[in-house]
């Protein structure tokens, strides 16, 4: 079964066979500074650009019998050769300069005082593009079975662009292959825009397994790419996201969220959990979480990298079904 694209009435007229183009994987590279465009470009390179139409201009149009003629075609060959070398200066030594400078800069404000690779990290944050946001992840539980569950998971998140150029994108689900993983369902897009379906049967075509990390993932590099507008153009729609599968645990054990890209705020959510078993959560001063809810909210900033932790096991008969752990 084909990956379903769902695409806007004004875009589906323009693209009779949509193409899918994989995205390539991100690696973590130091961005310093933003692209110039090319209005940018202009504007910085304007004066210059009048200056050479001046001395062409007096070099073409000031007649050789005026007075003091030598000195105005030496003034013209100076104006000439300043827009070249603005020119120059622009196209080959203006990214290298400013990028120099801005690293010096960098290493005085930024984390003054701290280690260059704790420096390196806190740049790192400063540089990020895409942040995720209202970020949910929901458990059901089946009974347990000799010793195991089975856990359906799915996963929400919308994700923005906060750069300053459009950034391509495309989801990654990562599970440890201890854990049985069963990737069933891939969904994200810009809703009225383009939006990419896929089915278990599509997934499991795509799936990679790496043996020496014990993990079994999608990779984004299989998967169309989504252009996303930054936020600072004025987009405010929001790249939607939804994955479902489903793993297969010991009835006492934990689970970890690795949440790889920058996220604000995060919600883990029971469905549905047998009686006998306690689901908890917790170990973060920003938990919000009432007794007898089945939510638990985390209301803070994540950079990428971190993780959050529930757990699950066999309860007392006295204790309540759901709890945070201190």
């Amino acid at each position: 079964m084909p990956p379903i694209e769902i695409l806007s009435v004004e875009e589906a007229s323009e693209r009779a066979a949509p193409t899918t183009v994989a995205a390539k994987d991100r690696t973590p590279t130091q961005r310093r500074f933003y692209a110039l465009s090319l209005k940018d470009h202009f504007r910085l390179l304007l004066p210059f650009l009048l200056a050479g139409a001046a001395g062409v201009l007096a070099r073409v149009k000031y007649p050789y019998w005026w007075p003091a003629n030598e000195l105005v075609y030496f003034l013209a060959d100076a104006l000439i050769v300043a827009m070249i070398l603005g020119i120059a200066f622009d196209v080959f030594s203006a990214k290298l300069l400013v990028e120099r400078i801005s690293d010096g800069l960098a290493q005085t404000l930024v984390g003054r005082g701290l280690p260059a690779e704790m420096q390196g990290l806190v740049r790192d944050v400063v540089s990020t593009d895409l942040v995720r946001d209202h970020y949910v992840k929901s458990y059901a539980f089946s009974n347990p079975d000799d010793g195991r569950v089975q856990v359906n998971v799915e996963v929400r998140y919308e994700i923005r662009n906060y750069s300053e150029a459009v950034r391509d994108y495309a989801p990654e689900l990562t599970a440890e292959t201890f854990f049985l993983p069963e990737f069933r369902f891939l969904e994200y897009g810009i809703a009225g825009r383009k939006t990419y379906t896929f089915s278990d049967e599509n997934l499991a075509s795509m799936v990679e397994v790496e043996e020496a990390l014990g993990v079994t993932r999608v990779p984004r590099s299989a998967l169309p790419a989504l252009s996303l507008k930054p936020v600072k153009a004025g987009e405010k729609a929001a790249c939607q996201v939804t994955w479902r599968y489903g793993l297969t645990v010991p009835e006492q054990y934990c689970d970890v969220t690795d949440l790889d890209e920058a996220t604000l705020g995060a919600t883990l959510h029971v469905e549905a959990i047998p009686e006998e078993l306690e689901f908890v959560s917790g170990c973060d001063a920003s938990l919000h979480h009432e007794a007898g809810s089945q939510s638990w909210y985390f209301e803070r900033a994540f950079i990428a990298g971190q993780h959050l932790r529930a757990w699950w096991f066999r309860r007392k008969p006295s204790g309540r079904v759901s709890r945070s752990r201190p």
